[in-house]
């Protein structure tokens, strides 16, 4: 994710000690970028009532990307018109695959759909018992509408099944994480071209441009990037090492820490993402969404690493190899 870098420059030296397993996907495990695409609309196409798919399409400078968005709306759609039931609802926006090489993020959301697909009682079933009630979860479910991004990356995933398991950056080479505009192209003492490359401006990649669009169009109250590379909570800031101070950014590290408590298992670093890392990150998403866009909430989340993966063994470091650690880590994070 964005911290998985901490791998990549003050520790890479020392992950060289370890056996490069040339760990590969398998696709029994895993779904495939057509087999996940192709599920995403079969969910939402079944489910019609509260669920609706839409592809946008962007070319920038000649580079061209699409981006698949799942509404749903747990309650059902609200009817056309009655803007006042649509505004009492939280918005939530979830984006998974903005890395190509962190596959385990978009098999989480794929059975995330599977689950909201079943229906309110079943998805309010899901979440841990000190949470609150099923009763009041329920109502927070039917009290939300969420668009759920299940691969922004997906020509960087092309890449990716192309062999090049180490590929986070998009189809030409900018790291769609860092193309966003607030700090934009500030280059840290440890700067690594070939992993951080912030792009000829911000907004100058199809997948951020899209993403931005779309949330100007949302306005979500929650943002939630989910990578992986390390288990970690991260609030903003990524481009300063300190963490948003006052009432709100308290709430969000609460939410958090109860996080880590329930699906985390307790070791996940939870904090900023700037001091918790080890490195700075300019031009994210995270912060734009929370700086710019002004969402109350603004999260990273990373769900799984291998720290202890050789530098190069790109797949096994971002995600579980075995059928077992793959199933725990999606059921954990649905």
């Amino acid at each position: 994710g964005d911290a998985e870098e901490a791998g990549f420059a003050g520790g890479g030296r020392a992950l060289l000690s370890q056996p490069n397993t040339h760990a590969k996907p398998n696709y029994g495990i895993y779904l495939s970028k057509a087999a996940a695409m192709e599920e995403v609309r079969r969910i939402a196409e079944s489910n019609p009532s509260f669920m609706r798919i839409e592809t946008i399409e962007s070319t920038r400078a000649g580079y061209s990307s699409s981006l698949t968005v799942v509404t749903v709306e747990p309650g059902g759609f609200t009817e056309a018109g009655d803007a006042a039931a649509s505004a009492r609802k939280t918005r939530v926006l979830y984006n998974y695959g903005e890395h190509g090489r962190e596959l385990i993020t978009v098999d989480v959301a794929v059975q995330l759909l599977r689950d909201l697909a079943k229906g309110v009682e079943h998805a309010a079933s899901l979440a841990d018992p000190s949470a609150g009630s099923p009763a009041e979860t329920k109502a927070a479910l039917l009290n939300t509408v969420f668009k759920i991004v299940p691969m922004e990356n997906v020509n960087g995933r092309t890449k990716v099944e192309a062999g090049d398991f180490c590929e986070r950056k998009n189809g030409r080479g900018v790291d769609c994480n860092r193309n966003w505009a607030v700090d934009w192209g500030v280059k840290a003492p440890d700067y690594d071209p070939y992993e951080e490359n912030p792009g000829a401006a911000p907004f100058s990649e199809p997948e951020a441009f899209m993403l931005k669009s779309l949330m100007e169009a949302f306005v979500p109250h929650v943002w939630v990037n989910v990578h992986s590379g390390m288990e970690a909570l991260f609030m903003p800031f990524d481009h300063k090492a300190v963490e948003a101070a006052g009432t709100g950014p308290a709430a969000m590290k609460q939410i958090l820490t109860d996080i880590n408590r329930m699906h985390c298992g307790g070791r996940c670093v939870v904090g900023s993402g700037g001091l918790g890392v080890g490195y700075l990150a300019h031009g994210t998403a995270t912060d734009y969404v929370f700086v710019t866009q002004r969402a109350p909430i603004a999260y990273t989340w990373e769900i799984y690493g291998d720290q202890q993966a050789h530098f190069m063994d790109c797949f096994r470091m971002f995600n579980p190899t075995e059928r077992s650690g793959h199933a725990k880590v999606v059921r954990d994070w649905v």
